[in-house]
């Protein structure tokens, strides 16, 4: 099946060696000339910068047909707020349609669920009135209209080179009884390896270490690895939530290597 990986970064570099493992035809794309020298030595990979100009090249085209393109472009909400990412994904689909790609495996989050309290799952109501969850939303929805789309609400992402002692900015942790909804990268590329393998689209999932863990263990742990600070409890708010993440096993043969977040940092790979 060939597929296409659009934007290499952090994660996509990590799910590199498993599409080629599983032998894929594949296409890399990232921003610039500098991205792709970053890339391992003959890894086939363009420039592909969106939103893309029109008409598209023939060549474009032919790469993109009949292709599972996995798009691992970030919303860019922290320095941003997420400025150009529905242009991006307007571009990308344009080109998905013209070219006649197979599928699209869409990297959300669980930012999606902003504003909730309480536990929520794929079908819980998004309250679309919070900047946030209306971007990733709509996001979302372009490409879901668009062809069949796998969309992955991943919770935050841990793994090798971030390291979660290193995320809290000061020693002053805010809901310290909430649940932390985290998710290591490797149980992420598992599930795109799945996914591929099932052809599992049109669909939802959510990613996220299924077993409760407090956001205090977590971070307290975390820090401690890094013989960083002890943390303080700060203020409890009412925007606490619990990210529910075994509809994946349920329906998949997918299975979490990290069940536990806290398991997660006891067993770094």
């Amino acid at each position: 099946m060939k597929v296409i990986l659009l934007g290499c970064g952090w994660l996509g570099q990590q799910l590199l060696p498993v599409l080629q493992q599983e032998g894929h035809p594949l296409l890399v794309t990232r921003q610039s000339e500098a991205g792709l020298a970053e890339l391992p030595q003959g890894v086939p990979a363009q420039v592909l910068s969106l939103p893309l100009s029109l008409p598209h090249s023939p060549t474009v085209l032919q790469q993109f047909q009949q292709a599972v393109v996995i798009c691992a472009i970030t919303p860019g909400w922290r320095k941003q707020s997420g400025a150009g990412y529905l242009d991006s994904l307007n571009s990308l689909v344009r080109l998905m349609q013209a070219a006649g790609s197979l599928a699209c495996i869409h990297f959300s989050s669980t930012g999606a669920y902003s504003g909730l309290s309480g536990e929520v799952d794929e079908q819980s109501q998004l309250l679309l009135t919070d900047a946030k969850a209306q971007l990733l939303y709509q996001g979302e929805q372009l490409l879901q209209q668009a062809l069949p789309t796998c969309t992955l609400r991943l919770g935050g992402l841990f793994g090798p080179g971030r390291h979660p002692g290193n995320f809290l900015r000061n020693d002053v942790l805010t809901d310290p009884d909430a649940p932390v909804n985290m998710v290591h990268s490797s149980d992420v590329i598992e599930a795109v390896r799945v996914i591929l393998q099932q052809q599992a689209w049109p669909e939802r999932y959510n990613l996220c270490c299924p077993d409760f863990v407090s956001r205090k263990q977590f971070y307290a742990k975390a820090r401690a690895l890094l013989q960083r600070n002890a943390l303080t409890d700060g203020n409890t708010t009412d925007n606490q939530r619990r990210v529910l993440a075994k509809r994946i096993q349920q329906q998949l043969p997918f299975q979490y290597r990290y069940p536990s977040a806290l398991q997660a940092l006891d067993d770094r790979p």
